[in-house]
């Protein structure tokens, strides 16, 4: 950009100074045959040109955002804002359109939504979430010694993420590449995978990946529900260990309920 605008201003100031010359010869040759203010209106001078002075303020302008790239600094934004009640909050978009200031809560539930994880997530967008959930199931897993192994991970088209496909390589991992719609088997326009994702795809594409990623909204859709519609969807507390306790004792609350409840 820099030097574009440079090489424009030299194009430029180099034509004006060309008019300028050609002017002065035209006047220096009317004064010698006698003949006074032929040339008319004289060419404004370089300093005064208005394409001249854009473009040195483009150059200018150029030339800043070069050094702030090389060097940056921390500078306020006039549009930049801040939850000083809470700033460990983030924009979240609303379910309605438009956003809120909250947090962005993850679940993993196995069957009949009982909650094997239930964890404050620090990003508006689920994508980076899979591998710290993935985890954090794992070791609840491990810390509550539950029999048997987790057969599957399944996980909606949020979370596709070729860095957290190679990540989970080795565990059995279903997640949707293209649209929840289009791998339900309904039409969509989303239907090609993006880079990255061919191996979920191909996984997916088999009968036995079409009838198990079926169960995922069975096994979660619920569960967030069923947790809203308890507890609402605003939270008591401020600050990220307090939402964290917060939301912790409502997924306790939540799991108790179920196993209180349950009829076989």
């Amino acid at each position: 950009m820099v030097a574009r605008a440079e090489k424009r201003l030299a194009a430029e100031t180099a034509a004006h100074q060309e008019k300028l010359k050609k002017y002065e010869q035209r006047a220096r040759c009317d004064r010698e045959a006698g003949r006074r203010g032929a040339n008319g209106r004289p060419p404004v001078p370089l300093e005064r040109k208005t394409v001249l002075v854009r473009q040195r303020t483009r150059v200018e302008r150029a030339r800043a955002w070069l050094e702030r790239a090389r060097t940056p600094q921390p500078v306020l934004s006039p549009d930049s804002r801040a939850c000083l009640s809470d700033p460990d909050s983030r924009l979240i978009h609303g379910k309605h359109g438009g956003y809120l200031q909250g947090y962005n809560i993850q679940i993993a539930c196995a069957r009949r939504q009982l909650l094997l994880a239930i964890e404050v997530h620090d990003n508006p967008s689920d994508r980076t979430a899979l591998v710290p959930m993935v985890s954090k199931i794992q070791h609840n897993h491990r810390d509550a010694d539950l029999s048997g192994e987790i057969q599957l991970f399944l996980a909606d088209n949020g979370y596709a993420s070729a860095a957290a496909f190679e990540t989970l390589a080795d565990l059995p991992l279903l997640v949707s590449v293209t649209s929840d719609a289009h791998q339900a088997g309904f039409p969509a326009k989303r239907q090609e995978a993006p880079a990255g994702q061919q191996a979920m795809a191909a996984r997916l594409a088999t009968p036995a990946g079409k009838e198990q990623y079926r169960r995922r909204s069975a096994l979660v859709e619920p569960g967030f529900a069923q947790l809203f519609q308890r507890f609402g969807r605003y939270l008591n507390y401020r600050s990220r260990n307090a939402v964290e306790a917060e939301i912790k004792f409502l997924g306790t609350v939540h799991n108790l309920n179920k196993l209180f409840t349950h009829k076989p």
